[in-house]
Order: structure tokens, then C-alpha cells, then sequence
């Protein structure tokens, strides 16, 4: 079985190898404006609603046309964006951003800290469609709000209109990493405070928003998948662009508009970097990734309820292999999802070495049923995800589980998502370098429902993360999240595979990109872009 692994993965690599010669793809028709760009999105989009829970090209295409609070930067830290600095109180419990004065949206209305509070009332409300609601459950008067008592949220606050605050019910030392997985993108009030928050996820506005406060705002959909932005000429600093034409391409297609200088960036798959590197006039980037490349399951569905099968199913799959052979060594095995800071991750973790005698003998204790099929889920286009589908299910097979592959389109799988009808879905995200809290979002309790798409809930790690983030005393924090990653590592609620690098090629037309180690916040700095 295992010569019958290692041959698959070899083969598929020859595969691969020879798909990256294939053209693909359409012109988008923009190389011909002087200061136009044209970008890759790696899905296909749906549209500019930050309210609902995050697709990567959305998110792409909301940092171009929307702005937020801070983001992550390209040094792994909080960066600066419409809050210039900002303030944390000693007890952890009040939050004090200080925003950059005089920005405007697209259409000329000042930005204030109005719209900021009016946003944050929006992302708190479960009535909204918001899929964030839990990530502010502990500030003051959300949960007034939720129930009905109150209209807003007592904790946000603008005391004037350069300033907003947060005020929690509990402590919260890194509650930066909640503004910034995914990133709380702002909405113009004196716009979207005119239609009703009920049913707000479905207004036709967010498909074609007229009014933007980022670099870039949109301008028209060219084709379903491809959108055409133009310069926001209210914009705080001189943009070096006219227009930014955004557009889904599968890896093979980008890689081939690459070649043929169509494409001024793309995110690279590892199977390609070195071919890549070695094309005239194109620039390529690396930087070790702050995400996660893993296999979510609905625990509430009960299929992989057992963590004795989760842990079957880890030994089940090769992941050095999958890096060497998917990846060309683009990547990096762990064991746990928080991989960063160094303080964070203890020692003495199990590592889920391949032993498919090992995951037979789980499954047998388990007392797992052969016949049971597990779908191994995804969003197809991005070659390394493809190729590590096929393998994954071939290697689950091997060790008596009845896997198989299936794709789907983005919004389906988004819809099959929200139904809790998934077993073993792909996906490549996180920010889980900067602070340990990061894994907050996806495994806290009050997160199921919203950004913990597994809704996996245990008492006693939800007990450990509160702690965790109660206190400034690197010590007790680094004990708290060692009790907590030993729990991760046990249970393995998410399955964990590996930390992909992040690549991206650029043109050489293409000035001032700079590469963030987070892939959906490839277009951070958009605003320093220009061409030649």
C-alpha cells in the first residue's frame, strides 16, 4: 500500500509538472491602459459584503474597495490603517482607537468614528446576517443587543469623531486578532444605514457598491468572474494606478498569463515557484505562511465525532510526502494549530508521523464503520489543493476509510457550509503567528456559528483560551496556551496538515507590491502600487 502511495504522489507530481505548460485563461482587456493592473483572484468571487463569513477573493476584493481599523502586515505584526494608534487599557477592558483624520469616502462624505460604531453595531448583530456576532459577545451590551433589549451596543462608543472605543465585559489583552481574522472591514453609514438590518447579507448593495472608502473602488462587473475598479478620488495619499482589474484564474491559467505578461500578479503554486523564477520580467516572492493548510469536519454532524478517528485519519495521511512531493518543499509539517510566536508552542506535542498500522488499529478501537463515506470537500482551481485532495483520499482508502473527492463551487460550498453538511472540508487560511489567541476564532465556544465552522466546543479549552487572553504576564500566558495546545494537539478538532509558504509573481511593469505572508491579504499595500 505504501508503494502504491508514494507511486500515486509521484505521478501526480509529473502531472502537475506538465499542466504548468498549458495556456489557459482570458484576456482581461486591461493591458492596454497605461496605468491599469490586472490582478488574480484564486476563486470566484461573490461580491463586497464584509458581513458575511469570509471567502479569500472576497476579502481580496474588500481590501481594494473597503478599509478597516488594522490589518495584518507584511512583518507578521498589527499594522496601522484608519486607526493610526491605539490604546489598551491595564485591566484589558477598554479598547481606544485614535483614527487618522480628514479620509473621506468615495463620494465625498467625511469618514467618522459614526461609521465605525454604526459597523461594529452591524458585525455584533446577529439579525444583520453577521457571521461575526460571536467575536464581540464579550463587549459590553452585546448581548442586550442580541436579545432585544437594546437597539446598539453600549460598549462601542465615538466620544468624538476621531475617536472609537471598545469597551469589554471582559478582559481581552489580544483583541486586535478578532479586527484582523478576517479583517473588520468599515460600511458607510450615511449609505447602508438606510436599508433594513434584517435580510442586510442579501441586499443587492453589496454586489455593486457605489460608495467605497479603499484605494480602489469598484467599478463594474466586466464578466461574472472579473471586476473592474477604478481610483477612489477622495483617496488620502496620490494612488499610482487609474484601474485595477480584478479576475478569477485557475493556477494553470494565471501561470500562462504570467508567461504572456497578461497578469501583473498571481499567487504562485509551489509546483510552479521555480519555473516561475526563471520567466523574463517576472518578479517572484516567498515568505514562510502564517496559515494553515487543513481538513475540517462538523463536529455537530457526529460522522467524525470520535477523536480517535481524527487521530486515525492524521497518521493516515504521508504530510512530509505531501509537502515534498505537492509542494517541492514549499511548506512546513505541524502538529498544532498555533505555530507562532515561538513562546506559544510547547514542547512535547505528538507528531502525527505517517503509521497507516497505526491508523487501522484507531479506527478498529473506534469501532469505525468501513462503508461510512467521507466526502474530502473543496473548491477546485488551485493545483496543490487539487493534487492534495486526490492523494489524501487515496492514502484514507488505504487505511479503510471510504473516501472520496468532492468539488464544489464557491457559493455551494458556502450554502453546504451553512447546513453543516460537510466531513472532511479543504482550506487554507489563519494568522496564527502573531498572537496565540488566534486560535480563538476557530475554536472558542462562542465562536461556533460564526467563524468556528467546525463548532467544536470544549469546556475546558474554552476555559484555557479565556484565560489566555485575560492577562499581559507573558508566563502565566505561555503556561495557559501549553495546557491548550496539548488539548488541540489530542483532539485534533481541526486536522491539521501543513503550513504552506506564500508565493506570488509579479511583472515587472508591476511597482511597490509587497509581499504579506497572509494570501488574503495579498492587496494590503494597493495603495503604493503603480506600473512602468
Amino acid at each position: 500500500m505504501r508503494r502504491h502511495t508514494r507511486a500515486l504522489l509521484a505521478g501526480l507530481a509529473v502531472l502537475a509538472l506538465a499542466l504548468a505548460g498549458c495556456s489557459g485563461g482570458s484576456d482581461s482587456g486591461s493591458t492596454g491602459g497605461s496605468r491599469d493592473a490586472t490582478v488574480q483572484l484564486y476563486q470566484a468571487p461573490r461580491g463586497f459584503n464584509p458581513l458575511l463569513a469570509s471567502i479569500g477573493p472576497d476579502h481580496l476584493m474588500e481590501q481594494l474597495h473597503w478599509d478597516s481599523l488594522v490589518s495584518a502586515a507584511a512583518d507578521n505584526t498589527y499594522g496601522a490603517r484608519l486607526a493610526e494608534k491605539w490604546d489598551v487599557s491595564e485591566d484589558g477592558k477598554t479598547w481606544t482607537f485614535h483614527l487618522v483624520k480628514g479620509v473621506k469616502w468615495s463620494d465625498g462624505t467625511p469618514f467618522t468614528a459614526r461609521d465605525v460604531v454604526f459597523t461594529y453595531n452591524l458585525y455584533a448583530n446577529p439579525k444583520s446576517g453577521s457571521g461575526y456576532a460571536g467575536k464581540f459577545a464579550t463587549v459590553n451590551g452585546a448581548a442586550a443587543l442580541k436579545s432585544g433589549a437594546a437597539t446598539s451596543v453600549a460598549g462601542f462608543q465615538a466620544p468624538d469623531d476621531n475617536t472609537f472605543v471598545i469597551k469589554l465585559d471582559q478582559p481581552n489583552v489580544a483583541f486586535l486578532d478578532e479586527l484582523v481574522q478576517p479583517i473588520m472591514f468599515i460600511l458607510p453609514e450615511h449609505i447602508v444605514g438606510k436599508f433594513p438590518v434584517e435580510g442586510l447579507t442579501d441586499n443587492p448593495f453589496f454586489r455593486n457598491p457605489t460608495v467605497g472608502l479603499g484605494p480602489y473602488v469598484f467599478s463594474k462587473w466586466v464578466t461574472a468572474d472579473q471586476v473592474e475598479f477604478k481610483a477612489n478620488p477622495q483617496y488620502r495619499k496620490k494612488l499610482g494606478l487609474d484601474r485595477v482589474f480584478a479576475q478569477y484564474l485557475t493556477t494553470d491559467a494565471a501561470m500562462a498569463q504570467m508567461q504572456t505578461g497578461k497578469l501583473d500578479y498571481a499567487q504562485v503554486a509551489a509546483p510552479d515557484a521555480k519555473r516561475i523564477e526563471g520567466l523574463k520580467g517576472v518578479t517572484v516572492q516567498r515568505a514562510e505562511g502564517p496559515g494553515i493548510f487543513a481538513l475540517h469536519t462538523a463536529h455537530d454532524s457526529g460522522k467524525l465525532a470520535n477523536p480517535l478517528v481524527r487521530q486515525a485519519i492524521m497518521y493516515a495521511i504521508d504530510r512530509d510526502a505531501l509537502v515534498k512531493q505537492v509542494l517541492n518543499g514549499e511548506g512546513t509539517v505541524v502538529d498544532t494549530l498555533v505555530h507562532g510566536p515561538a513562546w506559544a508552542v510547547p514542547s512535547g506535542l505528538t507528531h502525527y508521523g505517517y503509521d497507516p498500522a497505526k491508523a487501522k488499529q484507531l479506527l478498529a478501537q473506534a469501532g469505525w464503520n468501513a462503508g461510512t463515506e467521507v466526502r474530502i470537500e473543496l473548491t477546485p482551481g488551485q493545483r496543490d489543493r487539487d493534487t492534495a485532495a486526490t492523494i489524501i483520499a487515496a492514502q484514507l482508502k488505504e487505511v479503510g476509510i471510504n473516501a472520496k473527492v468532492q468539488n464544489y463551487q464557491a457559493a455551494d460550498l458556502s450554502k453546504a457550509i451553512g447546513k453543516r453538511d460537510f466531513d472532511l472540508l479543504i482550506s487554507s487560511y489563519g494568522l496564527f503567528t502573531i498572537d496565540p489567541a488566534s486560535m480563538n476564532a476557530r475554536l472558542s465556544c462562542a465562536a461556533v456559528g460564526g467563524t468556528n465552522i467546525s463548532a467544536y466546543c470544549n469546556k475546558q479549552l474554552d476555559e484555557l483560551l479565556t484565560k489566555g487572553i485575560a492577562t499581559r504576564d507573558q508566563n502565566q500566558r505561555q503556561q495557559i496556551y501549553a495546557d491548550a495546545q496539548k488539548i488541540v494537539n489530542e483532539q485534533m478538532p481541526i486536522l491539521v496538515m501543513y503550513v504552506p509558504n506564500t508565493i506570488a509573481a509579479t511583472s515587472e511593469r508591476l511597482k511597490g507590491f509587497k509581499l504579506n505572508p497572509s494570501v488574503v491579504d495579498a492587496f494590503w499595500n494597493a495603495a503604493d502600487w503603480s506600473v512602468s
